[in-house]
């Protein structure tokens, strides 16, 4: 029987049961000459419950002629166990479609009412990941782009968790470039401002209301301490103290506002990693020395040899006048973040550092880990339109829409929906009156409504739950069960493929099954009790698992709408 608790979801276990039918065929394998370790088994749900719950090609992935095709499928299919399957049919040239008996079925809602909200929860496994996301330089406020990752990243992180996988979400603060020199810069003017000094921000400063507000508090708490000190428009702060008090009062100030956003927005990190560290620890060094057999000098910098691997071209770690590149603190960093002994690390980074993961990719191989442990999942634009219109411009931040302006524009659950709904790949444009609307158009809204109309339904009775659910025959009742089945296979799925975005589809679509369930059944029927009973525990299963989905992407299942 299949064991729906802490272990393999449901299509593992068809696979497996599959998988030891074929090896049973010796005569076929050796006749064949099949490599049992390499054979594709596939278990997919059928588009159409007439042909069945699950549909497997398994038997034409081992290459055999047309006749021992569909003999070998019908073989499989008449000694699949009738304990599990109902019904087992092979379509040529060697589909197998599997239909499940009612006890499976049975189960699967009995596990759901019981476990709850543990319901999807695997077993721990001996996996542990490490995810940086977000990294907002900490001169600003973060805008939608930085809510996307936020949001792709922390799900992603719930999820593995559900999944048994143990994770690190880690916050990389950028406060060793010239952007904090130019925060110190752009506060001081500000600052000087406030006491009618005629100067004026450079163009490349940062202008959002923010750097006006850090000014005003540095006012308050110090009054005219540093109206006389030197200052070049064009690079930084004279004086050296005065610099690092600007750049440090200024960089800590928004980063507490960052992760007050952050909070807010339902997201934390366990690490918060400062690259003045790398320094401060001599890790460039430390990290050149580790690369030594790979680097050579010329025009006076040190350049890193990362042709032989792929790249187009070598690539500067320290340049001509001394100073590093971006890259070489940032390899630094990675082999920090390695040397903890993660088995995988992630990164999620705009489409604008495609070639730079590439050639990241190729230092982690250099500094003598597993390509395979370096991953990097690239995040596509975001953009915010209403009424047909595309919203650029953030009154806060004087530049991009901020996360605070999607938040005030749709609300917090809103915003996570759609920033995960789509391929991190593909542009997102997010609708604004769609997102807020109250109709069916609008997808959190819709799965919403399904808890919420359960919710109501379930607290107009109370009954005791059945011993078997035989009477819920019907293709809508059919569906639901269908997919009741399929929750944790797609927390696998996402786990394994890094796509958030197929549990809104899930959601969608188990939350559009139920609406249309509810349109064509009475669910609560004094005069039908046996099936009343059976529709309402069915109802509160779907309910579990809409409520379990939503929690997996930071959003608070709605009771009453």
């Amino acid at each position: 029987m299949f064991d729906h608790k802490h272990h393999q979801t449901l299509i593992q276990q068809i696979k497996e049961i599959l998988r030891k039918t074929i090896i049973n065929y010796t005569d076929v394998i050796d006749t064949y000459r099949i490599d049992i370790n390499k054979i594709n088994i596939d278990v997919n749900r059928t588009k159409d419950l007439k042909f069945g719950d699950y549909a497997s090609s398994v038997v034409l992935s081992l290459n055999l002629v047309l006749d021992e095709s569909l003999r070998i499928a019908n073989l499989i299919a008449t000694n699949l166990p009738k304990k599990i399957f109902k019904k087992v049919t092979v379509v040529p040239p060697g589909f197998i479609n599997m239909e499940l008996n009612q006890e499976c079925n049975a189960r699967i809602i009995g596990q759901i009412i019981k476990e709850q909200n543990n319901f999807g929860q695997f077993r721990p496994q001996k996996l542990f990941y490490n995810i940086e996301f977000v990294s907002a330089n900490p001169t600003g406020l973060l805008h939608v782009g930085h809510a996307r990752n936020a949001a792709i990243g922390d799900s992603l992180c719930r999820i593995w968790q559900t999944y048994g996988i143990a994770v690190n979400r880690e916050y990389y603060v950028n406060d060793g470039g010239n952007q904090i020199a130019k925060l110190a810069l752009s506060v001081f003017i500000r600052y000087l401002q406030l006491f009618d000094k005629s100067v004026s921000l450079p163009e490349d400063g940062y202008h959002g209301e923010e750097i006006i507000d850090i000014a005003k508090v540095i006012k308050s708490k110090n009054n005219d301490k540093f109206i006389n000190v030197n200052y070049d428009l064009t690079k930084t702060i004279s004086d050296d103290e005065v610099n690092n008090f600007f750049s440090n009062f200024s960089k800590d100030y928004l980063l507490d506002i960052i992760k007050n956003d952050l909070k807010n927005f339902g997201v934390h990190f366990d690490i918060w990693f400062n690259e003045s560290t790398i320094y401060d620890k001599k890790l460039i060094p430390l990290t050149l020395d580790l690369v030594k057999k790979h680097i050579y000098q010329k025009d006076g910098a040190t350049w890193l040899k990362t042709t032989p691997y792929g790249d187009d071209k070598d690539r500067v770690l320290v340049k001509s006048d001394g100073t590093n590149t971006y890259f070489l603190p940032d390899i630094a960093y990675h082999n920090v973040k390695l040397s903890r002994g993660y088995d995988k690390i992630f990164n999620i980074w705009g489409a604008d550092h495609k070639s730079y993961a590439d050639r990241m990719a190729i230092a982690i191989e250099l500094l003598g880990y597993q390509k395979q442990q370096f991953n990097v999942l690239i995040m596509q634009m975001v953009k915010l339109t209403q009424n047909g219109q595309e919203l650029k411009m953030s009154k806060r931040s004087g530049t991009s829409l901020t996360m605070r302006d999607l938040i005030d524009k749709i609300g917090k659950d809103a915003a996570r929906w759609y920033l995960v709904s789509q391929a991190i790949t593909t542009h997102l444009d997010i609708d604004v009156d769609r997102a807020v609307a109250k109709s069916n158009n609008n997808p959190i809204y819709y799965v919403q409504y399904a808890h919420a109309r359960i919710n109501q339904l379930i607290n107009k009775v109370s009954y005791k739950q059945p011993q078997n659910y035989n009477l819920l025959t019907t293709p809508h009742e059919r569906e639901l069960i269908n997919q009741l089945h399929y929750f944790k296979h797609t927390i696998e799925m996402v786990s394994k493929n890094y796509e958030v975005n197929k549990m809104t589809l899930y959601l969608t679509n188990l939350a559009k099954t139920f609406h249309a369930f509810y349109a064509n059944n009475k669910i609560i029927d004094p005069q039908k009790l046996e099936l009343s009973t059976q529709r309402y525990f069915l109802a509160m299963a779907v309910k579990q698992i809409i409520a379990n989905g939503l929690k997996l992407l930071g959003i608070t299942p709605i009771n009453q709408m």
